[in-house]
């Protein structure tokens, strides 16, 4: 009998031991995991600073970094509107890391005298400085189906006419200062370097970014071209027209 009671007492000790070992081993390995976060890194965003999505998630005091939690900082990130989404983790240190991937913005859009984004998905975006739009061309003079929307038909071409350029010659591309849509009438063109506007017309674009991609050098080099030149006119087919300006006999 006294047998018996001794292996249960050793049988119970062992279970109390094993019990305790892990309640130590579970409890222990949270205390010294605990994640402390220390700052945010914002990467892969090239539109605005980092710190200005940190600004607007409300994120940018680092003082309050230590109740956060990852799902937290994702969904405030993700709230901003030129986001469309956003990876975290946290990097084993002190820093949350998220890695955002943001909308693909095709071009300004001048509207009712404010300018916004407008995404390659028809999106229009506010504006927020510093935002890198130096490089998009501005869309203006929109034909309004309603009375707060636009044509569709009138920016997709718009696109057709960034695409084809951008595909026949970057440098042209980077040049393309306007797009003018004169309300769906011809489409006029303005270029940084030029000193005139294109008449560019409703149709072939591809077409016509090919032929401003054979003589754009041509005008750009061409001080009597640049200088003497009133518009461009690619509208007529197989065509091109320089208009020259009128010069002014002197008197006397």
């Amino acid at each position: 009998m006294s047998e018996r009671r001794s292996k249960f007492f050793g049988l119970a000790v062992f279970l109390i031991l094993i019990i305790g070992f892990s309640y130590l081993m579970i409890t222990g390995s949270k205390a010294s995991h605990k994640e402390v976060y220390n700052q945010i890194e914002v990467i892969e965003n090239t539109l605005l600073p980092a710190k200005e999505y940190l600004r607007y998630a409300g994120l940018s005091d680092s003082t309050k970094y230590a109740d956060l939690t990852l799902l937290e900082v994702k969904t405030r990130i993700e709230k901003h509107p030129y986001l469309r989404k956003a990876e975290v983790e946290f990097d084993g240190v002190n820093t949350i890391m998220v890695e955002v991937q943001e909308k693909e913005i095709k071009a300004t859009l001048l509207q009712k005298n404010e300018l916004k984004l407008l995404t390659n998905d028809l999106e229009t975006l506010p504006l927020f400085p510093p935002a890198a739009i130096n490089d998009l061309p501005v869309i203006s003079n929109l034909n309004f189906s309603g009375k707060n929307s636009y044509s569709e038909e009138n920016i997709l071409f718009a696109f057709r006419i960034i695409d084809a350029i951008s595909m026949s010659d970057t440098n042209v591309r980077k040049n393309l200062a306007e797009i003018n849509l004169r309300k769906g009438g011809n489409v006029i063109l303005t270029f940084s370097g030029l000193k005139f506007p294109v008449l560019f017309g409703k149709s072939d674009e591809v077409k016509k970014a090919l032929i401003l991609k054979n003589i754009w050098q041509e005008l750009i080099d061409e001080e009597n071209i640049n200088q003497n030149t009133e518009y461009l006119d690619l509208r007529y087919k197989n065509k091109v027209f320089i208009g020259k300006r009128k010069t002014e006999l002197a008197s006397g």
